[in-house]
């Protein structure tokens, strides 16, 4: 799993077209701009083998929700993010995501789930400073030579917004 995380002061998004692995969604939806304040913005690529990483990847994203004071987390699904020979298939990247969504929700923070599969677009007010902006990667089992999950992320960056 691969999760790029934004503190952003604002963020809005406007669901344009569907991909071919498209949720359903209403057609009330479509072209409706959803606007966050003081969020963090998580772009989530999952691998296959992410399934037993929900507790790891929760524990990551509260932190640094924690440390950037955000008020609420939007998670969107990016089949891109993940490695081209582990990308999960459609059922698991939504059993992931719902997984990652309910378990931040458990320990009280605000989530919105952006539908997965669809085009969107989108506009983002990113701030600069230690944790505002990160990447995650939770290497899958077969990256590991022992078929074990590892407790830590492999890397944790950080980007410099500046450059």
């Amino acid at each position: 799993m691969r999760i790029y995380s934004s503190r952003c002061h604002t963020f809005e998004y406007t669901v344009t077209t569907p991909s071919p692995a498209a949720i359903d969604l209403e057609p009330a939806a479509l072209g409706v701009t959803n606007t966050f304040s003081d969020c963090l913005l998580l772009m989530v690529g999952v691998e296959r083998g992410d399934l037993s990483f929900s507790k790891v990847a929760t524990k990551n994203v509260w932190r640094i929700a924690a440390k950037t004071h955000a008020t609420c987390i939007v998670i969107n699904g990016f089949a891109h993010l993940a490695s081209p020979g582990e990308r999960s298939d459609v059922p698991t990247a939504l059993s992931v995501l719902s997984n990652l969504a309910e378990r931040l929700q458990q320990r009280g923070v605000q989530v919105h789930l952006m539908p997965f599969g669809w085009n969107k677009r989108w506009q983002a007010d990113v701030l600069d400073g230690e944790w505002e902006q990160r990447v995650v990667h939770l290497p899958t089992a077969s990256a590991n030579h022992d078929g074990q999950h590892s407790a830590a992320p492999e890397t944790t960056l950080r980007i410099d917004a500046r450059i």
